[in-house]
């Protein structure tokens, strides 16, 4: 399709600000200004609002500087505050009857709308239909931006041949998808799927070096010799509990000796808690008999008495008396003691008669009562447990290792399939030569007429490879590099027509400014002998240093801005003679 007009609309009054109208061959968006001035009047502006109708999600774009990263905040308030919109009219033909007629609107403003055929769609259906539209894809693979770049370049900054790399953050296979489509080489469902399985093999790559880390795994084969350490680990532990005790016959009664075992350990804790009183009474009763027997040293207690009996008259006791007290004293403790210790020695012989009770009825399970015996099969239990869960874990890892092994190779098996020579791409072998030369029978002879230069464009099979590139170029300058992307542009609208490809008979150029003089001249002179149009933004003084006559300019000049003329300042409606008068006014539908 072609782009018959593009008009910018002032939907706050329902009026249209300004209206291009286009032609076949070459359009020219001209700066009128000095070259220190020519940024500023709206020409990459225009471009922009292109590309925006084209899809191009960052409407932002439009009133953002490229060069300094600042927002021109001017433009900003009056798209707003005017709610400004910008419509597109695209012909099947550019001449009448037009056949297919598609008018295209997006709002600039926030939150604007869609629009195709008055219809409001989301982003993403509004590229999907123009994916239909523009290049017959339904399937939206490629999408509709991935193909776009490579006829709308805005804003371009790079002046050799990494213009063919137009995307951002793409791999080769998706580059090979879209090539592969532009030069029907082949389907390029078969190139997204390798897509697919490039992308999966790298998130399963990725996956496995997280998981190795997480669980601090080397490889498989250090699993297995974990693995079979840890078994041969399981098997010696577990023979020695098998010599400790039954395990089958531990484990059947486990409960049994358990109970039997507490009640065993409570009746033990309980006569040492009783031995030891006992032999504290015994130990008191013993201090008590001595000093029963032993012999007073009745003169000194005497003196020592009748010293006191002088000085207190009143005592009216004997020494006699007190001796006889002193001895009922020690009579009375030690039969204290004694009764003491006949109660605990009875409680003790009850508590002993209770554990040969419980160690007679209980005699099938002496075997494995042992303290010591229970205690070192409890650990070795414990550590059979811990042994167990190591295998276990190790057991998973080497599973999951083995998962993501099969995983992988299967999806490198696919990717080769898929590949140069793979089984689903018998067929490119022998079309992608036929379509180069097709292809270079327009673009070498161009670049040739521009610059002189003998280019070709070279298809790589290799899937792992960028699918496209330009024979090296003996011009150094950047103007010759520049020149190279309109020699190429223009020889693709060519080669899609002489090939009948579905695709835009439309190239956007802002990228021929460094071009002029002959090469210039030849770029204009090429774009008007082929049935597409080359729509690009030009400096005026690059046109008259190129020789290219007024009237001529005049022709092919479809938008002059100048510091007076601004692109959102300027005329309502361009002239109709710049138009050539056959633009038809199509009734618009403001929402």
């Amino acid at each position: 399709m072609f782009i018959k007009s593009l008009r910018i609309l002032n939907t706050a009054t329902k009026t249209i600000m300004r209206e291009i109208s286009f032609r076949k061959g070459a359009n020219l968006i001209v700066d009128a200004e000095a070259s220190n001035r020519h940024n500023k009047v709206g020409k990459t502006t225009f471009l922009k609002l292109i590309d925006v109708l084209m899809g191009a999600q960052n409407k932002e774009g439009i009133y953002q500087d490229h060069d300094t990263n600042t927002a021109a905040i001017a433009l900003q308030d009056l798209i707003n505050e005017k709610r400004i919109a910008v419509e597109m009219t695209l012909v099947q033909k550019f001449e009448s009857p037009y056949g297919k007629v598609v008018e295209l609107r997006v709002d600039l403003f926030p939150k604007g709308n869609y629009y195709i055929n008055n219809k409001q769609l989301t982003i993403r259906k509004y590229q999907k239909k123009l994916n239909s539209l523009l290049f017959g894809i339904d399937n939206n693979t490629p999408t509709f931006r991935q193909l776009i770049n490579s006829f709308v370049r805005v804003s371009l900054r790079s002046d050799n041949n990494t213009f063919l790399r137009n995307l951002t953050q793409t791999n080769s296979a998706t580059y090979r998808c879209v090539y592969n489509f532009l030069f029907n080489i082949s389907d390029p469902l078969l190139d997204k799927k390798l897509s697919q399985l490039t992308t999966e093999l790298s998130h399963a790559k990725e996956s496995l070096k997280e998981y190795k880390r997480v669980n601090t795994v080397d490889n498989i084969e250090q699993q297995r010799q974990i693995l079979s350490a840890l078994e041969s680990s399981y098997e010696r532990t577990k023979a020695q509990t098998d010599n400790i005790l039954n395990p089958n016959e531990y484990q059947k009664n486990k409960d049994k000796i358990a109970s039997v075992r507490n009640e065993y350990t409570k009746l033990t804790d309980q006569l040492s808690e009783l031995n030891y009183k006992i032999e504290q009474i015994q130990s008191a009763l013993k201090d008590a008999e001595t000093e029963k027997k032993r012999q007073a040293n009745l003169d000194l207690s005497r003196k020592f008495f009748d010293e006191v009996c002088s000085k207190i008259p009143d005592i009216n006791k004997t020494f006699e008396d007190m001796v006889k007290f002193n001895n009922k004293l020690c009579d009375n403790k030690i039969s204290y003691f004694k009764d003491i210790e006949s109660d605990l020695l009875k409680e003790r012989a009850i508590l002993e008669t209770k554990r040969q009770t419980l160690l007679a009825r209980n005699n099938r399970y002496l075997s494995l009562i042992g303290k010591e015996n229970i205690d070192e099969y409890e650990q070795l239990s414990d550590n059979l447990m811990q042994l167990k869960q190591r295998i276990g874990k190790c057991e998973e890892i080497i599973d999951t290792l083995n998962r993501y092994t099969d995983n992988l190779t299967s999806l490198q098996k696919n990717i080769d399939s898929y590949s140069t020579g793979g089984s689903e791409r018998k067929e490119e072998s022998a079309i992608y030569q036929v379509r180069m030369d097709s292809f270079n029978k327009y673009f070498t002879p161009f670049a040739q007429r521009i610059n002189e230069e003998s280019p070709s464009l070279v298809y790589s099979p290799d899937t792992g490879k960028f699918p496209v590139s330009i024979s090296a170029l003996s011009g150094s300058s950047t103007g010759t590099r520049k020149s190279l992307i309109a020699a190429y542009d223009l020889a693709y609208q060519q080669f899609a027509i002489s090939n009948q490809i579905h695709a835009p008979r439309f190239v956007v150029h802002d990228v021929v400014e460094n071009v002029e003089g002959d090469d210039l001249r030849a770029i204009i002179s090429i774009a008007n002998d082929i049935d597409a149009q080359y729509i690009v933004a030009v400096l005026k003084e690059k046109l008259d240093s190129s020789h290219i006559s007024r009237t001529e300019q005049k022709k092919l000049t479809i938008l002059q801005l100048s510091d007076d003329d601004k692109l959102f300042e300027g005329k309502t409606v361009n002239d109709a003679e710049a138009s050539n008068g056959d633009t038809p006014m199509l009734p618009l539908d403001f929402k």
